[in-house]
């Protein structure tokens, strides 16, 4: 990175693109060299569609664009054919097709330089694991590769940091504490359940909006401002209002290309409820194969069916909304045992565990901590302190003392490299996990 930093900012503007193209590229070959063939068909075949739809308006076109585009994602992911999952080709996918879609719609231009929409698939940053973005937004940013400006450059340092926190020094820590308990639901009670739920909801919150945080901020080094991901979406006091604050570019995607035209709300009361479900189950079905994927989407989609039935809506208006934030919390939390499981039969156990020895709740947390090798006490410090920075970080570097915030990003730079060299020291490695999406 600091690298490609100095070289993009010593080189002529009109090459910018393409070292950013062999950048994000030899990202790819590092980390999926047996993929990179498929990523770059994905890419010459929107190109080409994209050309093609801009002459000439055709669904036939557009159909056929976006059926071969998936054709790649179902056989992957979907077929279960023994071959290694891309990595992230379902990001890529679905900001391609949004690509055919906006072009067919005339909401944006083919782009006609094959390099710099190679580069609009291939950004690095957001290429693995999102934000998925739209046309119109990166590719002029792509194209005019203007440098960063100086508070780009602060701001994208400050992501950095706070996301490799995230990561590394939070997400990491919770992971074996997780691990110890779904990976033995047999011998799991109901509080060490609720606990490693509750903690797994804290980690893939902490790891996938790490990962954004660290996408936003290495673009921000070279000018280029990516969608904001995620927005403080455990505060949320519906589930509807979850969804607009985590993965918020799926959830944009999902309304804009699979909602909206199917009708949204604008058919009925039936439609509304058979368009809503299918949204849901799409982005289960997005997520990964398998039954508890369908389960956890559609488990959120008729939840948030559920919160426009009058009765529950004026009910819920009753409450306090720190009430209405734990409850959707615990919703949330009860969802994610589906999506985190192994498979169905895991979840089922895990479930049927939950009334379990509730009479020795500290010991059995306690257990936990043991079976991950993690000292009791010094876990406890480590897990708050974990989950506070989650909520209190983000908002503390919105302060402008700059005395204060530098204070903050060099302890948590410090907490990342001791973590960091803990981990490879003891052979510890955990990948975003998103990465496997």
């Amino acid at each position: 990175m600091p690298l490609l930093f100095i070289s993009y900012n010593h080189i002529p503007v009109r090459f910018r693109a393409f070292l950013l193209l062999v950048a994000s590229w030899g990202f790819y070959l590092h980390g999926s060299p047996e993929s990179f063939w498929i990523l770059l068909l994905v890419t010459l075949i929107s190109y080409i569609f994209g050309k093609e739809l801009e002459k000439e308006k055709s669904v036939f076109l557009l159909t056929t664009g976006i059926t071969l585009i998936l054709s790649f994602l179902v056989v992957f992911k979907y077929l279960g054919l023994g071959l290694s999952l891309p990595v992230g080709i379902s990001f890529y996918t679905f900001q391609t097709i949004s690509y055919l879609i906006d072009v067919y719609r005339q909401d944006s231009h083919a782009e006609k330089n094959l390099l710099k929409y190679a580069l609009f698939v291939s950004f690095f940053p957001q290429l693995v694991a999102g934000p998925i973005e739209r046309p119109g937004k990166l590719i002029p940013q792509l194209k005019s590769c203007e440098k960063a400006s100086p508070s780009q450059i602060k701001d994208g340092l400050t992501l950095l940091c706070l996301g490799y926190f995230k990561k590394v020094s939070v997400a990491d820590f919770f992971a074996p504490l997780v691990d110890a308990v779904f990976d033995n639901p047999d011998l799991a009670s109901g509080p060490s359940v609720l606990f490693a739920s509750i903690l797994f909801s804290l980690q893939i919150f902490a790891d996938f909006s790490g990962y954004s945080d660290i996408a936003r901020g290495s673009a921000k080094l070279f000018g280029i401002e990516l969608s904001l991901n995620f927005n403080h979406p455990y505060l949320s006091d519906s589930l509807r209002d979850f969804w607009k604050r985590w993965h918020m570019t799926l959830t944009r995607w999902l309304t804009d290309y699979i909602y909206i035209p199917l009708g949204g709300n604008r058919k009925g009361q039936m439609r509304l409820v058979l368009n809503t479900l299918i949204v849901f189950i799409v982005s289960g079905i997005w997520h990964g194969a398998g039954l508890k994927f369908i389960l956890w989407g559609l488990g959120h989609g008729l939840i948030v069916l559920l919160e426009d039935i009058t009765t529950i809506k004026r009910f819920r208006g009753r409450l306090p909304r720190a009430i209405r934030i734990i409850i959707n919390f615990l919703i949330v939390n009860f969802l994610w045992i589906f999506f985190r499981a192994k498979n169905m039969t895991t979840a089922a156990i895990l479930i049927m565990q939950f009334p379990r020895n509730w009479s020795n709740a500290l010991d059995n947390i306690r257990d936990t901590y043991y079976i991950a090798g993690i000292s009791f006490d010094v876990g406890i410090l480590f897990t708050i302190t974990g989950v506070l920075s989650l909520y209190l970080l983000p908002k503390y570097l919105e302060n402008k003392k700059i005395i204060g915030k530098a204070a903050v990003i060099i302890i948590m730079a410090m907490a990342v490299i001791f973590t960091r060299m803990y981990q490879l020291e003891s052979g510890i490695e955990n990948a975003f996990i998103y990465f496997r999406f």
